[in-house]
């Protein structure tokens, strides 16, 4: 039993380690979904099925220690598909005995009710469900099916116990990684003040467009005397404004267009296959928002502010980038020597 103990540890956390370690080598991402989540834990249930405890009277195999880690994290459904696939092999590959899995299956449903009112997912919480759940399951398989000494059982509960608790340190710590690796791979594209791709991801999403669409319009969107702000009340008020500006540009991207912070307090909206002059108005109408709309610099204080625009406009086989860009800037720094608070553009033809 000692070594069967061994061989399910050893089966279960590898087996999470490993799942984990092939998604980095797909450029270094983790599949963070239910689906992989589910792949992984019925795999697991599956593979412990090769090596069963052995009683005086029969075998139980742990197949519910990953369902168990799966129906914690994860949604009803998943839970409940996994079991059905596990029940699968169960029965008609392994061939074992119906009673037992009968018996799992009302406690899985009964826990996988339970488990949306779980607050967190904790070492503790999950050890106390596993030794709720096990005896559970061995009192009503010793009743009805075959017997299992209370040594046994004492030897099942913290076999178990052990086994679930290192499996979600481990779990614990790949996520801890995934997290880090993901935020590592954002810094690259994207602004963490307001969650919007920055200039790498603007200047990537613009040879995209070049490549695939027949026209580009390029609104280059600056606050108007940005500094003051940040001189009068505070760096953090600046950010509170750059945030709200973000919210507000936000609900003005047309379907297909995209948001990008280009600069400290510059911000440029790209939108494939639209005409020009739905460009100009485009830019005509975020301006005019801006203008009649407060921003708050605390919970209690709100100042006004103005923004300039710049329109690029191209058609994609007439232009490259570099082109497109250059006429958007021209037509910004050209509203900001004209007095700010105004849209420029150079007229088509």
């Amino acid at each position: 039993m000692f070594i069967d103990f061994l061989l399910n540890i050893a089966l279960i956390i590898s087996g999470i380690y490993l799942f984990y370690r092939i998604q980095f080598f797909e450029e270094k991402k983790i599949v963070e979904t239910g689906l992989f989540q589910t792949l992984l834990m019925t795999t697991l249930a599956v593979l412990t099925m090769l090596v069963p405890f052995s009683t005086a009277d029969g075998e139980i195999a742990l197949y519910f220690i990953p369902l168990l880690l799966l129906g914690a994290y994860n949604s009803f459904i998943y839970g409940l598909v996994s079991a059905l696939i596990v029940f699968f092999f169960y029965f008609y590959i392994f061939e074992l005995s119906l009673g037992p899995f009968i018996v799992f299956s009302i406690l899985y449903l009964i826990f996988l009710m339970a488990a949306p009112f779980f607050q967190k997912i904790t070492h503790t919480k999950l050890v106390i469900v596993n030794l709720i759940f096990t005896s559970l399951y061995a009192i009503v398989i010793n009743q009805l099916f075959y017997n299992i000494s209370f040594m046994t059982g004492i030897i099942l509960l913290v076999a178990t116990s052990v086994i679930i608790f290192t499996a979600h340190i481990m779990y614990e710590d790949i996520n801890q990684i995934y997290q880090l690796n993901k935020r590592i791979d954002d810094d690259e594209f994207i602004d963490h003040l307001t969650q919007l791709g920055n200039v790498k991801s603007l200047d990537r999403l613009v040879d995209e467009h070049f490549e695939n669409d027949e026209s580009l319009s390029l609104l280059l969107i600056d606050i108007d005397n940005f500094k003051r702000y940040n001189d009068k009340h505070s760096y953090d008020s600046g950010d509170k404004i750059i945030k709200q500006l973000a919210s507000l540009l936000q609900n003005y991207v047309p379907t297909g267009g995209q948001l990008f912070r280009n600069s400290g307090e510059e911000f440029a909206m790209v939108i494939p296959n639209i005409n020009f002059d739905k460009t100009v108005r485009l830019g005509e109408a975020i301006r005019n928002s801006v203008e009649y709309s407060k921003f708050h610099i605390n919970e209690i204080d709100t100042v006004d502010v103005t923004v300039s625009v710049g329109v690029g406009y191209k058609e994609a086989a007439l232009a490259t980038k570099r082109d497109l860009v250059k006429e958007a800037e021209s037509a910004l720094f050209e509203a900001k020597k004209l007095g700010q608070n105004r849209v420029m553009f150079a007229p088509i033809g």
